[in-house]
């Protein structure tokens, strides 16, 4: 059996959801095993200002931007990514007759990360040491759960936090968490659907699309903002055996579907083997 395909709905304004769901509802009636993971920045933030708090943004010593996650902005960014997006989401595949079954990384231990060390953050030229800061990277994903789901015809929609060896809830990014997935259950396909078309050359013209590359990491220097995000989960897919992955707007009809046959977005594989020789 091939592997299944792996759709990242992302967090932004102006995300289709509704959209995303037609088509994995029609995926699983065609027989296709899918598993949705789930963002909610845009959601998170808006419960964040409800409760009067914000993320403050800070930069390390080598000049990246961060954002801080503590313990208190933690439990609010899981209201909205776990209780409102990823329920969202299921309820919308229910609707369609499909069974979705919600998860972020604590339940069933799907998801174990290992919790980032302490974060040195560049404040006004001095060198200060952040502790309370909860993010972690992806380690492990419980694939034995998520193939008994899958085996039982549900869908698991999966989303952050991540949960770390001691039983620390950490954020972890959801193209990250995506990625981590695909690799772990062998996906024939991982498809980034956000509110942008795909990689563009100039983000202000969307004729600039770049359609396909075998160069993930030339195409960097094309990327800014969260789109460096989703090429830096490419290319954690591809080298870990993910076939094609695809990055591709949540907003065009049948999104899904046009994204995984290159009718709209951009596919992303690693270099032919005998382009190596080509030419020899």
């Amino acid at each position: 059996m091939s592997g299944p395909i792996v759709v990242k709905i992302g967090g932004a304004p102006g995300v289709d959801l509704e959209n995303v769901c037609d088509d994995v509802a029609e995926l699983v009636r065609q027989g296709e095993r899918v598993i949705v993971v789930n963002g909610g920045s845009d959601a998170g933030e808006r419960l964040l200002k409800l409760y009067s708090l914000e993320r403050p943004e800070v930069t390390t010593p080598t000049g990246n931007v961060v954002r801080l996650t503590n313990a208190a902005t933690l439990r609010i960014l899981m209201m909205a990514w776990v209780g409102e997006v990823n329920k969202r989401i299921v309820l919308a595949l229910g609707e369609r007759g499909i069974s979705g079954l919600g998860m972020c990384g604590a339940d069933g231990r799907v998801l174990i990360a290992r919790r980032r060390p302490p974060l040195k953050i560049n404040d006004n030229g001095r060198v200060r040491i952040d502790r309370e800061h909860l993010a972690g990277e992806i380690t492990s994903v419980n694939t034995g759960l998520l193939g008994v789901l899958l085996e039982q015809g549900h869908v698991p929609v999966l989303c952050p936090p991540a949960v770390t060896e001691d039983g620390v809830l950490v954020n972890a990014d959801a193209d990250q968490v995506a990625a981590s997935i695909a690799t772990a259950l062998g996906a024939r396909a991982f498809v980034m659907l956000s509110n942008v078309p795909g990689l563009l050359e100039n983000p202000n013209e969307p004729l600039t699309l770049v359609r396909r590359s075998d160069d993930v990491e030339g195409c960097m220097q094309l990327a800014a903002g969260r789109m460096r995000y989703k090429l830096d989960a490419a290319r954690k897919a591809l080298q870990g055996g993910v076939p094609s992955v695809y990055v591709s707007s949540s907003r065009v009809p049948r999104p899904v579907f046009v994204a995984l046959t290159e009718e709209s977005g951009t596919r992303f594989t690693l270099p032919r083997k005998d382009s190596a020789n080509a030419g020899t």
